[in-house]
C-alpha cells in the first residue's frame, strides 16, 4: 500500500485527513457509502461501553421509545376506541414533550464541537426534521387517498 491513503480508508479526525490531498478528496466515496460507513460508526460506539453517557440521556431515551409505544398502542388498540381521541391527544402531548426533552438533553452539546462540526450537525438536525415534515406530509396525503378511495357500506 502507497504511504498516501485512499479518502475510503481515511478514518473522521484522524492526523491522515490533513494529509490527503485535493486530488484524494474529490475522489471520496459516495453518498450512499458514506451514510452506512456512518451507520455502522455509530452502531459501534454506541455498544461501546468506553462511551459514558449521562443517566438523563439514557432516560430520555427510555421515555422517548415508551411514549412512541403508548402513541402507537393508544390508536390501535380496540378496547380504547371509545376514548381513542384524549388517549391519542395526551400520547401527542407527552410524545411532544419527551421529543422536546430528548433533544434538549443534548443541544448543548454542539458548544463543545468545532465550528465546522457545529455548522454540520445543525444542518443534519435541519435535514433530518425536514424528512420528518415531508414524510409526514406524504403520510397524510396517501392516507387521504386511501380513505377517499373506498367505499363505507352501512349496513340496514
Amino acid at each position: 500500500m502507497t504511504e498516501e491513503k485512499k479518502a475510503d480508508e481515511v478514518k473522521p479526525g484522524s492526523e491522515d485527513t490533513v494529509k490527503m490531498s485535493a486530488d484524494q478528496i474529490i475522489k471520496r466515496r459516495s453518498r450512499w457509502q458514506s451514510s452506512l460507513a456512518a451507520l455502522r460508526y455509530i452502531d459501534g460506539i454506541s455498544k461501546d461501553h468506553e462511551v459514558k453517557l449521562r443517566d438523563t440521556d439514557r432516560a430520555t431515551s427510555l421515555a422517548l421509545l415508551v411514549v412512541c409505544v403508548f402513541a402507537c398502542l393508544s390508536m390501535f388498540w380496540p378496547q380504547l376506541a371509545s376514548h381513542r381521541i384524549p388517549f391519542v391527544g395526551a400520547a401527542d402531548v407527552l410524545l411532544g414533550l419527551t421529543l422536546l426533552t430528548h433533544v434538549a438533553n443534548r443541544f448543548g452539546i454542539i458548544t463543545t464541537l468545532t465550528p465546522r462540526q457545529a455548522v454540520l450537525v445543525w444542518q443534519l438536525m435541519m435535514g433530518a426534521s425536514l424528512l420528518g415534515v415531508f414524510m409526514a406530509i406524504n403520510l397524510g396525503i396517501v392516507i387521504c387517498m386511501v380513505i377517499s378511495q373506498s367505499q363505507i357500506v352501512i349496513p340496514r
